[in-house]
């Protein structure tokens, strides 16, 4: 089994209206949420968690970003408060894991894809020192986070929603 190493990578992702227009299918966004976007994203993007796993043998890079679990747990508490609201901010947190992956591997945005390829166990074992547990669907135990090849390898072809995959949950 290759073994990954970690390697701590910046993630400071900026605010674009335009992608969570885009992910939110909005063409309009209140004033009084926008109020509430700006305390919470400078918040939550010092719990934002951005890591390259290099494999010792030489193939098979990722990047793993995610928010930290308090994240979860907060829009969490919004959703028993107002719906509508925790909507918007879960939107939010995808928006900043989606541009923080942007960020750092940039063929994202031209494809408009980050493929989602199926963990190898010496991955599994590297992030499980950051009390990331991987569950059998290949999902882990965060609510907000991207997992995806490095160097960019292309989109379907690797990705286990894809619908040739026998992974996928697309599938008619």
């Amino acid at each position: 089994m290759p073994k990954y190493e970690m390697e701590t990578l910046e993630a400071t992702p900026e605010f674009d209206l335009f992608m969570f227009a885009e992910l939110t299918g909005e063409t309009r966004i209140d004033q009084e949420l926008l109020d509430e976007f700006a305390p919470r994203w400078d918040d939550w993007v010092k719990k934002l968690n951005a890591y390259k796993l290099t494999n010792t043998e030489g193939e098979n890079g990722y990047i793993l970003v995610f928010l930290d679990a308090d994240v979860d747990e907060e829009i969490d508490y919004i959703w028993n408060d107002s719906p509508a609201f925790a909507l918007s901010f879960h939107n939010l947190a995808v928006c900043m894991v989606m541009t923080a992956a942007r960020g750092l591997v940039p063929e994202l945005e031209q494809g408009a894809c980050a493929p989602l390829p199926r963990a190898p166990e010496g991955v599994k074992d590297a992030t499980g020192e950051l009390g990331i547990e991987w569950k059998d669907d290949n999902t882990i135990n965060r609510k907000y986070a991207v997992f995806t090849p490095f160097p960019y390898s292309g989109g379907c072809a690797v990705c286990t929603m894809s619908e040739s995959c026998p992974n996928s949950t697309v599938r008619q």
